[in-house]
């Protein structure tokens, strides 16, 4: 019995090129970019850090300005340089995708198991959220249980996991509202505490009138600015949001770069006007599943994880 080789031969390349083809689907434009990049940045961070990065600095006003502008700068040269990796790979998976190309499969593999098992983050952001929501319920003086506040992390984990799972286009409208609703918090902080520095506020005046005074800043070591910057990263976190899921963008060499400067930059200015407002008056995570989902997938694909997680429902 004869054998076409030629038509075995053509099946084995249809085959290939479709597997090449097999793709997550482009559904994050420009707008939507930087909608994410903004609600993966902007997170409990920006609600906690500022305290840490004004005591570090020793309460110089002026200086802690300046690190968080430092600090959003070194955050854009950084999200700048992932861009270049993004648009040239033009695939999901971060780092996972990196090392692979870089090191070969057995660092990728041992990176993309430490990520997946050993990642703290997330955890805490969720438990910041919890505590916030309770703490309202609570009188002065008085914690949320901390059995609550996890509870209130899981139901809240559940449903992020829930809407990632239905659509990706569910899930970029979810962040844009709530990346609307940060900066409505933050815009309230800032323009109540501008307007209290312009109603003449002794407390607000006077931290600003002494931001670059000698005793603070004399005092201050290299340590302390390091511990400051160490301090403020936390709230710039998720700054490469777009390039783990560059497959996904729609013509990603000029979108990638564009939302991501103009995220950042956005996340900076708003920052700032916060760090304003809390010195006016007184001395995360949806989008994170969505890019974090990306590293496993990856992963699977080049089959260093189960094949599983490389699945993806195609409606």
């Amino acid at each position: 019995m004869s054998v076409n080789t030629d038509n075995f031969a053509n099946c084995k390349t249809n085959v290939k090129e479709s597997e090449e083809k097999f793709e997550l689907k482009k559904n994050v434009g420009f707008w939507s970019g930087v909608a994410l990049i903004i609600g993966t940045v902007v997170g409990s961070g920006i609600f906690v850090s500022p305290v840490g990065v004004l005591k570090s600095v020793n309460g110089s006003i002026g200086v802690c300005l300046l690190v968080w502008v430092g600090g959003g700068l070194i955050a854009m040269m950084s999200a700048l340089c992932y861009c270049e990796l993004g648009a040239s790979l033009r695939a999901s998976g971060g780092d996972v995708t990196n090392f692979r190309a870089a090191y070969g499969p057995a660092v990728s593999f041992v990176f993309t198991w430490s990520r997946v098992m050993i990642n703290p983050g997330p955890t805490i952001t969720l438990k910041v959220f919890g505590s916030y929501l309770l703490s309202p319920f609570y009188s002065d003086g008085c914690t949320p249980p901390d059995s609550t506040i996890k509870l209130i992390a899981i139901l809240l984990l559940c449903f992020l996991i829930y809407l990632n799972c239905v659509s990706v286009k569910k899930t970029v409208k979810f962040e844009i509202a709530f990346s609307i609703i940060k900066f409505l918090a933050m815009a309230l902080i800032a323009v109540s505490g501008i307007a209290c520095l312009a109603l003449g506020n002794k407390v607000g005046g006077t931290n600003f009138q002494n931001g670059f005074a000698s005793g603070p800043v004399r005092t201050i070591t290299a340590f302390d600015v390091g511990m400051a910057f160490y301090q403020g990263s936390w709230s710039y976190t998720g700054y490469r949001a777009l390039y783990l899921i560059s497959e996904e963008i729609t013509n990603v060499k000029k979108n990638l770069p564009r939302a991501t400067v103009v995220g950042l930059s956005v996340v900076i200015v708003m920052y700032i006007l916060v760090n304003i407002g809390y010195l006016s008056v007184m001395g995360n995570q949806n989008g994170t599943y969505l890019i974090k989902a990306r590293l496993p997938f990856a992963a699977a694909r080049s089959r260093l994880m189960p094949r599983i997680f490389s699945m993806i429902y195609t409606k």
